[in-house]
Formats: C-alpha cells, sequence, structure tokens
C-alpha cells in the first residue's frame, strides 16, 4: 500500500472530495504491466455533480411529473423511468434520444462544463499504460479524449486487440444510436449479451485475468451488482478482487467481498496513480507536450518570417540551390513537435525511452537516405530527428532551447548569411548538382508534408 495524501483542509467544489486513501499495490504493479482495466460510470462524466446540477434521471423524472403528472417518485429505477417515458411521450423513443443529444450538447457547447465532464478522462490519457477501458456511458469522451477505440457490439469484439487503446461501450454509444440501453427491455437484451455472447465472454477474460477498478457508481447501483455477478459467473473462488473508487461513503458499510471500496475522487485516485509512476521512473511529466507546443511556434514563425523576407526567392535558389535543404529540414523539425502536441491524447510520449526508440530509427532512415543520395528525404528526416532529439534534451535539461534552423554537411547555422558563408567555402559539388535539376515553379517555395513520419 503506498498513502495517497488528499487535499488537507480544502473545501473547495473541485478538492472537496479528494481524500486520503491508500493506493493498493496490485493496482500499481498492474497497471506497470498494461493490465489495469478501468470499469467507468456515469459518476465520471456528465453526471458528475460538478457538470451539471440535476442528473439526467431527474431531468426525465421532473419532466414526466411536470408535462404528465405521473407524481413519479425516486423509487423508481433508471430502466424503469426511462421505460415509463418511451410508453408515455408520443414516439418515446426518438424523443428519449433527442433529449439525450440534448445534453451532450449542452455540455459541448460550453468550454466550461465540457472540461468538467472530461476531467477524469484527460487524466487517463495521460496514463498510456491503460489500454483497456469499460464503461456504461453513452458518450464519446474516452474516444475524443483517450484516443480509445470503441467496441460496440460482436462484431466489433473480434478486432479489439487490433488498437492500442479500446473502450468497451456496454450500453451503447451516442455514436451509434441504435446501441443505446436506456430501458428496462433494452437492459434486459444487453444482460443477455453479456451472458451468452462473444461481447460477454470477452469482458468476462479481461475482468477474470486482470486488475479492475470501478469507479464512478453510486451504493447499490442495480446495474452494477447485475454486471459483476454476470461478468464473475462460473469463476467460483478464482473470481477477481474487486476495486471500486467512489465518493459515496456508504460504500463503507459494503457487505459484498468481491468489492473493496476507496473513498475518494476518481480523477484525483487517476491522478494520484500517475503521480506514483512518476515517482517510480515509469511515466515523465506532461512537460513535453508545452514544450513541444512552444516550439513548434517558435520555429514556425522563424521557418514563415525567413521565407516571407526572401524577394526572390526563386534568384537566391538559382545561387544557392542548397537552401532547399533547409527547409527541408525545417518542416521536418516542426513535424516532429507537432506529432507530440497532436498525439498527447495517447500519451506515448510520456513513456521513458519511448523517444529513443524513435530517434534511431530516424537515424538509420538519415543513413539510408544518404546512401542512396535523396537528400530532400535525407534532410527532412533529419530534421524530424533533431526535433525528437530537441524534445529528448527538454526531458533531461528542463531547458526549453531551440537548435539553430539552417544546416547543411551537419552543421547548423542561426542566419542565412552564416549558412551561406559555409556554403561558399564548404560546397558539395555532386549536391549542388543534384540540387540544380530540381525544377521550382517561379513564385513557389518548396514546402514538405509529413508524408513520411
Amino acid at each position: 500500500m503506498k498513502k495517497i495524501i488528499g487535499a488537507v483542509n480544502c473545501g473547495c467544489f473541485m478538492c472537496k472530495n479528494n481524500n486520503s486513501f491508500d493506493m493498493p499495490n496490485e493496482i500499481i504493479e498492474s497497471v506497470k504491466k498494461n493490465e489495469l482495466v478501468l470499469f467507468c460510470g456515469a459518476g465520471i462524466s456528465t453526471e458528475s455533480k460538478t457538470v451539471l446540477p440535476t442528473s439526467f434521471y431527474m431531468d426525465i423524472l421532473t419532466f414526466l411529473n411536470s408535462e404528465y403528472s405521473l407524481n413519479l417518485d425516486t423509487d423508481i429505477t433508471f430502466s424503469e423511468l426511462m421505460s415509463k417515458f418511451c410508453s408515455t411521450v408520443p414516439n418515446g423513443r426518438k424523443q428519449l434520444i433527442r433529449k439525450i443529444n440534448e445534453r451532450f450538447d449542452r455540455v459541448q457547447s460550453f468550454p466550461e462544463l465540457y472540461n468538467s465532464a472530461t476531467r477524469f478522462h484527460k487524466e487517463v490519457s495521460k496514463i498510456p499504460q491503460i489500454k483497456t477501458i469499460v464503461t456504461t456511458n453513452w458518450d464519446d469522451y474516452f474516444e475524443k479524449e483517450c484516443l480509445a477505440t470503441s467496441i460496440v457490439d460482436n462484431k466489433d469484439v473480434a478486432l479489439w486487440n487490433t488498437f492500442d487503446r479500446r473502450v468497451f461501450k456496454v450500453h451503447g454509444s451516442i455514436n451509434n444510436i441504435g446501441s443505446i440501453v436506456a430501458t428496462t427491455n433494452d437492459y434486459d437484451k444487453c444482460y443477455e449479451r453479456l451472458s451468452n455472447e462473444p461481447i460477454g465472454d470477452r469482458l468476462k477474460t479481461l475482468l477474470g485475468s486482470n486488475c479492475v477498478v470501478f469507479i464512478g457508481f453510486s451504493f447499490g447501483d442495480e446495474d452494477l451488482n447485475k454486471i459483476i455477478d454476470i461478468l464473475s459467473e462460473r469463476l467460483d473462488d478464482f473470481a477477481n478482487q474487486f476495486y471500486l473508487v467512489t465518493v459515496d461513503r456508504s460504500w463503507e458499510n459494503n457487505r459484498d467481498s468481491r468489492i473493496i471500496p476507496i473513498i475518494t475522487d476518481g480523477q484525483f485516485f487517476i491522478h494520484s496513480l500517475r503521480n506514483i509512476l512518476i515517482e517510480e521512473g515509469h511515466l515523465v511529466e506532461e512537460d513535453i507536450y508545452y514544450f513541444a507546443r512552444y516550439a513548434s511556434q517558435v520555429a514556425s514563425d522563424f521557418h514563415t518570417d525567413w521565407l516571407n523576407e526572401i524577394d526572390n526567392f526563386n534568384e537566391k535558389l538559382a545561387s544557392f540551390p542548397e537552401i532547399i535543404l533547409s527547409i527541408a529540414y525545417q518542416d521536418g523539425v516542426i513535424h516532429a513537435y507537432q506529432r507530440c502536441y497532436a498525439n498527447r491524447q495517447k500519451g506515448d510520449y510520456l513513456i521513458p525511452g519511448y523517444l529513443s526508440k524513435i530517434v534511431v530509427s530516424y537515424h538509420n532512415l538519415v543513413d539510408q537516405h544518404e546512401k542512396n543520395k535523396n537528400y530532400l528525404q535525407m534532410y527532412y528526416d533529419l530534421g524530424y530527428q533533431d526535433g525528437l532529439i530537441n524534445l529528448e534534451i527538454f526531458l533531461e535539461t528542463n531547458n526549453p532551447l531551440i537548435p539553430p534552423l539552417f544546416i547543411y554537411e551537419g552543421e547548423n547555422f542561426a542566419t542565412e548569411k552564416e549558412l551561406f558563408d559555409f556554403i561558399v567555402a564548404n560546397r558539395n559539388s555532386e549536391m549542388h548538382q543534384y540540387l540544380k535539376e530540381i525544377s521550382v515553379p517561379n513564385d513557389t517555395i518548396p514546402h514538405f508534408y509529413p508524408w513520411y513520419c
């Protein structure tokens, strides 16, 4: 166990549930081996009280009582309430889907609400060792924020290990409205699939062979209990011990021996797990993404400003065709930074040693292009490689330096004049002749796309 200290004496709305807790060693060791499975409920998404003042359940209940005078109380289960809506409201199923969409649209329309709804998902994205997520939620936040591929039905299950990170949508997805599980009949069909179909077999295997943490479920959640029963059947004494992270202290009186409750906020739990991985050298800080974004902007501005300052590019190219190598190099550097930042949701760049492996592969590519005298691709890949090396140096030194962006024959230069002076004194005649034969249309400046990254 590792003791996690919560937000002591902090009663703010966002931190008040960040309680101290003991992080089980089993969870720590399983995430290191990419074997931790998260099973997420509504409490980590739009149904969190930090997002909207009322739940979807209460919105539907209030609507039916107000518009149809049904006098329903909160003893009715979620699925029964949705069934009542569909049977009472004209075109009930369509109207229910409309209301689900309206709720997601409202959250999506306000960045503050969306950021609150996806706090947990963004935290998960920073732990690339978490490969498998199961959720009863309809939203697509794991797909958007963690770049997880959704698994919805039996056909998807056949491809589940094709993707690096996947999310099993037990109750369907808003992106596939026919799959949404809401009514009592939907739930019965869902439990049947989990009991007897391939998607259920796959989930049973996952939950039976990995460490599983349930997050975002309330005490007495009927659906949670049923799912655990189904997915644990036939395992008997070999059923896994499950952990459940929740702010609902009712779980402290839990009598289900299969579940060990951890009373704290889900986002804080994942954040604390990530900090442990950083402390033990299994992750690096996410500062690399902020540096990549900064470096990309600096390099892009330099590249654009330099090219815009050239009055007659074709004349300069005729005298110094070697400048096209610096253009290729700068595009490569910029793309290395851009890809790092763009892929932050996967979290790969946070794995120690990840960059080193890519640098080696690009070093080999540069050597191959040089042997084949494919100079333009060589210099582009050299730029991409140097951008990656620069990211590595930042991780080691925390120093946000960017290398000079003019290059020729293994030398870097801060200014165009330094570059040209060096070329005059050290011109490679074979390369010069090769570059002179490249045809560049008038008033056109070459650009190198990231087609080979």
